[in-house]
């Protein structure tokens, strides 16, 4: 088993970079687009709260646990990003760098 506290540091700087994320995502004006990524956050955060809890010992499951989206959602967040790029290099916004705007 690992250690226990090892990744906390890590967790206490990624659940609230994905907490600003879903703010930043709900003064989006598209609301298609500000739905999506306030649903892909949510998600995050339950895969990485499941990550935690398993890291510290948590027993696995035989089965993933079922998706909360609908049928309608978009593939494209559950894809390799092989995948992505092969498939829809410019529909899925990839970028590389800071997300903190240059002044």
């Amino acid at each position: 088993m690992a250690n226990p506290g090892a990744f906390d540091k890590d967790f206490g700087y990624l659940m609230p970079f994905l907490d600003k994320v879903a703010a930043a995502a709900s003064e989006l004006t598209d609301p298609v687009a500000r739905e999506e990524l306030i649903q892909l956050i949510a998600e995050e955060k339950v895969r990485w709260e499941r990550a935690r809890e398993l890291l510290r010992g948590a027993s696995g499951s035989a089965a993933p646990p079922s998706p909360s989206t609908s049928a309608a959602a978009p593939l494209l967040a559950r894809s390799s990003a092989d995948g992505i790029n092969r498939v829809a290099p410019l529909t899925t916004g990839l970028t590389v760098g800071s997300l903190k705007q240059s002044r």
